[in-house]
């Protein structure tokens, strides 16, 4: 304990211990400085002072601004702060009627807790303002909020038996028992939903410029903050996505879906801030819809690639387009098990000397037949 025996209020200021125990009262620290006030009641009134200006830093800025951000706002400020200590003392020396010391002192004290909270509001206007969307969205609302502060997904269960598996940073907010005539929840960050069919209740995830609309499916949301895209991928089922100004009519909530863009399966849309565009397309890597006992044989033997073709688009839930009667004479003899789809369908059009594309989230095989 002999560490703090000289220390006066601006070191216990920026001492990392004393700050632990000001802004976390955990136990082990508590017991820690109540023994050194037992042991030194000569710095009480330091210790008390100290504790009072970051106490009144953390109470005012509780938001989550980080550890290294504090540490240096508050030692730039400290050192602002004791150049006017000094500057006050030769100000005090020179006065023909003294200044008390003890008032000297205190004024001081207050100055610095003025400086430290004012330098740190402003260091939270700059970074903070204007609010995220996330913020205005969830802003003014009775919300459950649930932050993924660990390194691994963190699983989430929402009241109508909705799942939510959040990613590493990402928050979401939602009410604790859904409303009536809908399901909302804001997303910032990463999330993979499982959503509890309901047809009267449509599921609603705000994230970013995008809402997504779902009646019961699982699908993927990639929102993150200040990111140039946000991106909705559909693992299974349909999803509705629209731009949050567009959802506000009252048509589209009820199942009209000319300002939205309809995705199934496989498909993600992007939304480029940027271009203000909404971009259908095929998931980086499709996966089989079917369950697994319904995963059909992919060795061929001399079957029709309009057949083949046909079977990959079952199993992925993907609309394939194709001259069925054109590529019904073209013979496909190969095994496709290990491959992703994208690696199936480059086998299938180099056998046969065709090519394909994906436009606007489907697959066109391009191709002069066989015959």
């Amino acid at each position: 304990m002999n560490l703090y025996h000289d220390y006066c209020l601006e070191d216990f200021v920026l001492d990392a211990r004393f700050q632990q125990w000001v802004r976390y009262q955990q136990p082990v620290d508590v017991e820690f400085w109540n023994n050194y006030l037992t042991q030194h009641p000569h710095q009480t009134d330091e210790i008390n002072r100290a504790k009072m200006v970051l106490s009144s830093v953390y109470r005012r800025f509780s938001s989550p601004i980080s550890d290294s951000e504090i540490q240096l706002e508050i030692q730039k400020l400290v050192d602002k702060a004791r150049a006017a200590k000094e500057h006050q003392v030769i100000e005090a020396v020179e006065e023909t009627t003294p200044t008390p010391i003890f008032s000297l002192y205190s004024r001081w004290i207050w100055r610095v807790a003025a400086v430290v909270v004012l330098g740190l509001g402003l260091h939270f206007f700059l970074t903070r303002s204007p609010q995220s969307t996330y913020q205005q969205l969830t802003s003014g609302q009775e919300l459950v909020e649930k932050i993924n502060r660990t390194s691994s997904p963190q699983r989430i269960v929402l009241s109508d038996g909705s799942t939510v598996l959040l990613e590493p940073n990402a928050h979401i907010s939602f009410p604790a028992s859904f409303a009536k005539e809908t399901r909302k929840v804001y997303l910032s960050g990463v999330a993979f939903f499982e959503v509890t069919k309901d047809a009267k209740r449509p599921f609603l995830v705000y994230a970013n410029e995008l809402v997504t609309k779902v009646l019961g499916t699982s699908f993927l949301v990639n929102a993150q903050e200040g990111a140039p895209k946000t991106i909705v991928e559909v693992r299974e089922g349909r999803v509705s996505v629209f731009k949050t100004a567009d959802i506000e009519a009252p048509q589209n909530l009820v199942g009209q879906e000319s300002k939205g863009v309809v995705l199934t399966a496989n498909q993600k849309l992007v939304f480029e801030q940027e271009t203000n565009q909404l971009i259908k397309t095929l998931s980086e890597t499709p996966q089989m819809v079917v369950n697994s006992e319904e995963v059909p044989n992919f060795s061929f033997s001399n079957t029709p690639v309009s057949e083949v073709l046909k079977t990959l688009e079952k199993t992925y839930q993907v609309d394939i387009i194709f001259d069925e009667e054109l590529l019904s004479d073209c013979p496909l003899t190969a095994t496709l098990t290990n491959q992703t789809l994208y690696e199936k369908l480059t086998i299938i059009c180099e056998a046969i000397e065709a090519h394909y594309e994906v436009i606007d989230g489907q697959i066109v095989v391009h191709s002069k037949g066989c015959k």
